[in-house]
């Protein structure tokens, strides 16, 4: 059972990434989680498209109910989802905006959807390049990794779109990235220099972006990547596939944020049991208090380890969560994950579900110890049933 997600994983790297703007501070009391869905798989063409599930129940029995679907009118030509957190909360006036990119897309098709909440409507379907469906949103720009370029938009009213600049990239396929809270940097896990390899890019006026790398890190694919909410650096799971990569541990790597935007010391964690056994890794995410990273992985789990920062540590809890899947899953493909609202005894985090019957876990983080325990009414399995539940984004954001 181990070796079909690898396998699928290598073949699809990246897909749709989901992108939201701030709201007015009325709607600030809402809790949802938006996912790209697209049914379409493994090179199979299908539709792009996307879920609103919102936060319900009481604080120690939090559910999930279906709000709202996306229709982006786009097609989905190369397997429309990611399992990568492709996600980033900016601030944007009284609007709140949704982005939702394809996988792969050919000319003409690879598009980023914009919609606008409430009421989903669909603002508009931007850009003509190859994608690889990989975007952040940061100062008022959305930034979007295509193939081997990387394209600058700026954010208008209503949550329309106007290219601000296309920039030549080393690379071709971009696994993740992630924009520092101070809109300086853009930290990328890419795929396609050898298979090895992250950059950065230094953001500056009107979204000009510079390009920094390679860096070769110690650890040989880099999947997931993270920010640090003063800017200073860069985490990365960079755990491989296929022999002799699979080695079971979890790794992280914490690279330093130079001034200029480019990464500087590196810091190598795992890889050794040291931080337990995620097998081939994923994707991870800080919690709001930045005491814990959680890392998931293939064989269904979430593992907890612990972050510090000053000095730079990474240590395992001990920590780790088989999740719960629909019967008749064939198991997790290393599902996106993003940080909730406050539920039950402390914060909480969303991760999506793929294969056959698509889902989204929400579990519970201990504050003291950083565990993570599945809510009672987890998992929430999508109504389409043919739909894979992707790349996935949480409202309300981390503070940062």
């Amino acid at each position: 059972m181990k070796t079909l997600p690898k396998l699928i994983r290598a073949v699809v790297l990246i897909a749709a990434g989901v992108a939201m703007l701030a709201p007015s501070p009325d709607a600030s009391s809402e809790h949802f989680v938006i996912v790209n869905n697209s049914d379409s798989y493994m090179g199979g063409a299908g539709n792009n498209y996307g879920t609103v599930l919102k936060l319900g129940g009481t604080k120690n029995n939090p559910v999930l109910s279906q709000a709202a679907s996306l229709a982006t009118g786009e097609p989905s030509p190369w397997g429309g989802g990611s399992y990568a957190p492709l996600v980033q909360v900016v601030a944007a006036g009284s609007d709140i905006c949704v982005f939702m990119t394809e996988l792969y897309g050919t000319v003409g098709t690879s598009e980023i959807s914009a919609f606008k909440y409430p009421g989903m409507t669909l603002v508009g379907n931007y850009g003509n390049s190859i994608g690889s469906g990989v975007i952040v949103a940061s100062g008022g720009y959305l930034f979007a990794s295509y193939y081997y370029e990387m394209g600058a938009w700026k954010i208008g009213e209503g949550c329309s779109l106007t290219q601000a600049g296309m920039y030549s990239a080393s690379y071709g396929d971009a696994s993740d990235m992630a924009a520092t809270p101070d809109g300086k940097t853009l930290a990328v896990s890419a795929h396609g220099s050898g298979g090895c390899c992250l950059y950065s890019w230094s953001i500056s006026t009107g979204g000009a972006l510079t390009e920094h790398g390679p860096y070769y890190i110690t650890g040989v694919l880099p999947w997931g990547v993270d920010v640090t909410a003063d800017s200073k650096f860069a985490l990365f799971d960079v755990q491989g596939y296929g022999p002799p990569y699979d080695d079971g541990d979890t790794e992280i790597d914490v690279l330093a944020i130079n001034s200029d935007g480019s990464l500087g010391e590196e810091y190598a964690f795992g890889g050794d049991n040291s931080l337990g056994t995620a097998y081939s890794g994923g994707w991870i995410h800080l919690s709001p208090d930045e005491e814990f990273l959680f890392v998931t992985d293939d064989e269904q789990s979430i593992t907890t380890v612990n972050f510090s920062e000053n000095p730079v540590n990474i240590t395992w809890s001990g920590c780790l969560t088989k999740l719960r899947i629909p019967k008749g899953d064939s198991g997790l493909a290393n599902g996106s994950i993003a940080a909730a609202g406050t539920v039950g005894t402390g914060s909480a985090i969303y991760v999506s579900e793929q294969y056959e019957f698509s889902s989204v876990a929400l579990l519970n983080i201990n504050s003291l110890t950083g565990c993570t325990t599945e809510a009672e009414s987890s998992p929430f399995v999508l109504s389409d049933t043919t739909a894979k539940a992707w790349s996935l984004v949480a409202w309300p954001p981390r503070l940062f």
